[in-house]
């Protein structure tokens, strides 16, 4: 295996382990596991900025037209 994939599986094992050990601590409470990590952010002096919404056009729904 070459380097650069044995890095890639050591970081994607790495982040499952965290998921999982997250998801044990939080009882797989997705809120309160991201309001912690938000907060151990902040605590590392990390600035949140909101990043521009895109913009999604929604479908108008197809209506069937009666033809006589």
């Amino acid at each position: 295996m070459n380097p650069a994939a044995l890095k890639h599986d050591t970081v994607v094992a790495e982040i499952h382990a965290v998921r999982e050990r997250l998801a044990e601590e939080y009882r797989n409470d997705l809120l309160a596991c991201s309001e912690a990590a938000e907060a151990h952010c902040h605590a590392l002096g990390f600035r949140f900025v909101e990043s521009p919404r895109r913009q999604v056009m929604q479908e108008a729904p197809l209506q069937a037209v009666a033809r006589g």
